[in-house]
């Protein structure tokens, strides 16, 4: 089997989402339908994940590091 058999090989046997995800990795400039997206699912896990983000505090990672080596070694 050649390169180009066995390409299509793996191409026949993509359903149609492993289709639609092919076209668009290789030809961004395509569109698929809208109804088949799943965006508007994506952008609501977005506005989901961004409701649990919570601010960290300022970390000075020489003091943490001193006290850690001070905690494990005694030093």
């Amino acid at each position: 089997m050649n390169t180009r058999e066995i390409a299509l090989d793996i191409f026949n046997r993509l359903n149609e989402r492993q289709l639609k995800g092919f076209i668009a990795l290789f030809s961004p400039n395509e569109e698929l339908d809208a109804k088949d997206s799943d965006m508007a699912e994506r952008r609501a896990a977005f506005a989901r994940m961004e409701k649990l983000r919570r601010p960290m505090p300022e970390l000075d990672e020489k003091k943490e590091l001193a006290e850690y080596r001070e905690e494990k070694y005694g030093k």
